[in-house]
């Protein structure tokens, strides 16, 4: 039985992963052309028992270290050794992408993956001799071997995956923090992040509510959401999509992360300014996003005339109720 822990993230919330975010050298591309070998890993050797079956992973924070450590147990071994690696191991010395079979090295055994290594003019990229490339069978298997935990497993993942695939996974992992919704802003958060956000950066461009409790809300008909914080801090848009000739149509729709155990639901009420004794109303299901691109739900939605919003402000009542998921 062999385990593989790898250290590769910090204690702050990560970051959504990209594809096309490379992992960055500190040795930099200088010492590779001076002749450098790939990155060295770090090996630490504890013989003892293990769990017995197949490959196990699990994550856990090393205390004082303020890394997480990702451990991939492989075999079945009773009697095992456990080994950490540095992450840039596994990672192509090119592009620094994941090293994916099949791979192929040089007669110094300089590693890169297959589509970098075929863009070679048959010179290896780091001791620039004539390259006879071969295919690395040995570090295929361990490449499909490693498993690790998903970088949002504090979050609540629990997906094991490939350490070749985790980026791919992590992009559009349902634990991955969401994108603030206000123009110009990059901060990305989870559920149960956002007071805290909108309270420093933007005090004025929201409004909070209780479940269960009508609130009245002025809307400018030029501005196309409203942010909503609920006493649990999920994060809900009021949309108002201006639907030429007719009207505007609006909705509510909330930016949630992580599992999805509460249902939510919301009436909605417009009354018109010419006469408040004309209203129209809405009841229908909360639509759930992870993150807001400027789409607009289509199956249900409040349609205003423009007769409703002489002055330039629709007058709504708006309720959201929250109901536990027992599925």
């Amino acid at each position: 039985m062999a385990k593989f822990s790898f250290d590769d993230a910090d204690d702050d919330p990560p970051a959504a992963a990209s594809g096309s975010e490379k992992r960055k050298r500190e040795d930099g591309p200088d010492e590779a052309a001076a002749g450098g070998g790939p990155p060295k890993a770090r090996i630490f050797a504890d013989r003892g028992g293990g769990p017995e079956g197949g490959a196990v992973v699990g994550a856990e924070r090393a205390e004082g270290s303020g890394r997480k450590a990702v451990e991939t147990v492989v075999g079945g071994e009773a009697d095992g050794i456990s080994v950490q690696i540095d992450p840039d191991v596994l990672d192509c010395s090119i592009c620094f992408e994941p090293l994916r079979p099949p791979l192929y090295q040089c007669q110094n055994g300089h590693v890169a993956c297959f589509s970098c290594w075929s863009r070679l003019t048959n010179k290896c990229h780091i001791c620039s001799n004539e390259a006879n490339f071969v295919r690395n069978i040995a570090l295929e298997k361990v490449v499909e071997s490693v498993k690790s935990a998903c970088s949002y497993a504090k979050w609540g993942c629990s997906k094991l995956v490939s350490y070749s695939l985790r980026n791919a996974h992590e992009e559009s992992c349902l634990f991955s923090p969401s994108k603030c919704p206000i123009p110009g802003c990059g901060y990305r958060g989870f559920t149960g992040w956002w007071s805290g956000h909108f309270h420093t950066n933007h005090n004025n461009d929201s409004l909070r509510f209780s479940y269960g409790q009508c609130f009245k809300v002025s809307l400018e008909i030029s501005v196309p959401f409203l942010v909503l914080l609920s006493e649990d801090d999920h994060l809900f848009l009021l949309l108002n999509k201006n639907m030429m000739p007719y009207g505007h149509a609006l909705s509510v729709g909330c930016l949630r992360t992580g599992n999805l155990n509460w249902n939510f639901f919301y009436e909605m009420k417009a009354t018109s300014e010419g006469n408040t004794e004309n209203s129209l109303q809405l009841k229908a299901s909360v639509t759930n996003t992870k993150d807001w691109r400027g789409l607009h739900p289509t199956e249900a939605f409040l349609l205003v005339p423009y007769a409703f919003c002489r002055s330039g402000k629709l007058t709504l009542f708006v309720s959201i109720e929250r109901v536990a998921d027992v599925r």
